[in-house]
C-alpha cells in the first residue's frame, strides 16, 4: 500500500524529495507489563514495524531496483523523517509515562542509526532516515514550527552528509 501511495504522489507531482511518517502519540496505558499480547504487538507495529515497512517503500521510491542491485544506491539522494511518538504534555508527567515513550523511541534511535550507517558507509549514499522526537522532558507541548525547520534542514546536502540522524526537536537548536 505504501509503495502504491508513493508511486501516484511521484506520478502527479514528479520526484520525491522527502517523505514523513508520523507515527501518533502513545495512547493512555496504566503499566506497560501489564499490557496483553495483542496490545503490546498493536504498538510494536505501530511504533517500530510500520517505520520500518514505509521506510522499506521510500528507500525502493528513491531507488526503485535498489533492493535487488544496492549499487544503484552510490550518490542517490532523498530524506525520510519518522516523527514520533511525542513525549507527553503537561505539568504533571510521570517518570513512567516518559519511560513508555522512550521504550518506542529508544527502539527507533538503533534501527535509525543502523539503516543510515549501512546507506552511507556500505552503499556510499545520499539518502538518509531521520527519527524527529517531539516533545521535552518539561511536558510543554511540541512546537510545529522547529518540526516544520528540522525538515527544511533535512532536505539540505549538509543534512545528507551529516552523521546525526535523532532530533530531539523541542530540546534541540535547529537553525
Amino acid at each position: 500500500e505504501v509503495k502504491k501511495w508513493l508511486n501516484t504522489a511521484n506520478t502527479n507531482l514528479g520526484n520525491i524529495l522527502a517523505v514523513i511518517h508520523i507515527t501518533g502519540k502513545l495512547p493512555s496505558i496504566s503499566k506497560l507489563i501489564e499490557l496483553s499480547r495483542a496490545k503490546w504487538e498493536e504498538l510494536v507495529e505501530k511504533f517500530i514495524t510500520t517505520p520500518a515497512t514505509v521506510g522499506q517503500g521510500v528507500l525502493e521510491q528513491f531507488v526503485p531496483g535498489g533492493g535487488k542491485d544496492p549499487r544503484l544506491f552510490k550518490d542517490a539522494k532523498g530524506a525520510m523523517m519518522i516523527i514520533g511518538p511525542d513525549l507527553p504534555i503537561g505539568a504533571k508527567v510521570t517518570g513512567m509515562q516518559r519511560a513508555q515513550v522512550e521504550v518506542f523511541r529508544g527502539a527507533l534511535r538503533p534501527f535509525t542509526t543502523t539503516v543510515n550507517q549501512e546507506l552511507s558507509d556500505v552503499l556510499n549514499s545520499k539518502i538518509r532516515i531521520f527519527s524527529i522526537f517531539p516533545g521535552s522532558v518539561t511536558g510543554i507541548e511540541p512546537n510545529n514550527e522547529k518540526i516544520a525547520q528540522a525538515l527544511n534542514f533535512l532536505v539540505t546536502d549538509s543534512a545528507l552528509d551529516s552523521s546525526e540522524v535523532t532530533f530531539c526537536v523541542d530540546e534541540s537548536r535547529l537553525e
